[in-house]
């Protein structure tokens, strides 16, 4: 099939190696989704937080992410949960770039492929059949 590279399978244990221990590690705590602080008026209208924006109660913490069917979504963040709760974004952040690197690594690996297999067919690097 054209376009379809195979890695060899040293490749890939070279690759498995390097990046398989640090996805898990990240795959274990990743969560997808971005950190906002916000203030909020509360439901007391005789409270300072109606009269004076300063004196708004918080910030309190949201994780904001889409939901399966595409809506948007936030989960406030308890106080005690802010550390693990911004562990696990960067986790997800870390996860993504090393995905990222996995697929530059196997799109130069598919373009050296392509150009030895155009080589061997008696098409010169970089040119066309005349």
């Amino acid at each position: 099939m054209y376009g379809c590279v195979i890695l060899t399978h040293s490749i890939m244990s070279r690759k498995a190696k390097t990046l398989s221990p640090k996805l898990l590690r990240l795959a274990a705590t990743a969560v997808q989704g971005g950190l906002s602080e916000t203030t909020r008026t509360c439901g007391n209208p005789s409270c300072a937080c109606h009269r004076d924006p300063a004196r708004r109660h918080g910030p309190h913490l949201y994780l904001t992410f889409r939901t399966r069917d595409g809506r948007s979504s936030s989960l406030y963040v308890p106080r005690e949960q802010e550390r693990k709760v911004r562990e696990a974004v960067e986790a997800w952040a870390q996860l993504w770039e090393t995905i990222v690197e996995i697929s530059h690594r196997n799109r130069e690996e598919m373009g050296r492929s392509m150009r030895r297999r155009k080589n061997r067919k008696g098409v010169p690097q970089g040119g066309r059949k005349a």
